[in-house]
């Protein structure tokens, strides 16, 4: 329990000296949030590399039902088999509901470390209070951390994405990833695929 607590402290030192480096109060706080993002991004999308990685056995077989049962809907729709067409029309749904509910569940995976951040930085600025220009129906004229904490999230992580294919690690996975989307030996056919052909 003692190394627990051990932890604890040097996470919660680690985590607050970015928020007093700079003299001005203000300042410390946006440089603090900033990084505290960038580690919560950076946290997050090992995640999702992880779990798709460890998951791509299971995607691969998704991805590989849906395109196969798609493409035979296609082909019956064509040959004018309405059984056919519904049948395999029903379980590319389905599969395409594994696949859709796959990618959500791994884009969720990328958030996690947000909750822990927050949760750190409520016993830290719990009693902090900005105030706003204009007070805002439903919220007041004064908002907590979180207000700020988000945007600049969501901005780290726009920002992020744009340079993750540089970085060295995260290149190796955009890579592959890359790689993945324009592998495999079926691809999802349309009307107009078959109409050229015929």
């Amino acid at each position: 329990m003692e190394i627990l607590v051990t932890i604890q402290q040097w996470l919660d030192s680690a985590a607050i000296y970015f928020f007093r480096l700079p003299d001005i109060p203000i300042l410390g706080y946006y440089l603090g949030c900033a990084v505290l993002s960038l580690v919560c991004v950076v946290v997050g999308q090992f995640t999702i590399a992880i779990a798709f990685f460890w998951n791509k056995k299971f995607i691969d077989a998704d991805n590989h039902e849906m395109v196969r049962m798609h493409n035979l809907s296609v082909k019956a729709l064509l040959s004018k088999d309405k059984g056919a067409y519904k049948s395999c029309n029903k379980v590319a749904n389905d599969a395409f509901g594994k696949v859709f509910f796959s990618q959500i569940a791994l884009s969720i995976s990328a958030l996690w470390p947000i909750a822990f951040a927050a949760g750190w930085m409520q016993t830290r600025f719990q009693d902090v209070a900005f105030k706003l220009p204009v007070p805002l129906p439903l919220v007041g004229d004064h908002v907590g951390f979180m207000f700020t904490f988000l945007p600049i999230y969501i901005l780290v992580y726009i920002l992020f994405g744009q340079i993750k294919g540089r970085l060295p690690f995260f290149r190796t996975i955009v890579k592959h990833l890359e790689q993945y989307d324009t592998e495999g030996a079926e691809k999802m056919l349309s009307i107009s695929d078959l109409d050229v052909g015929a």
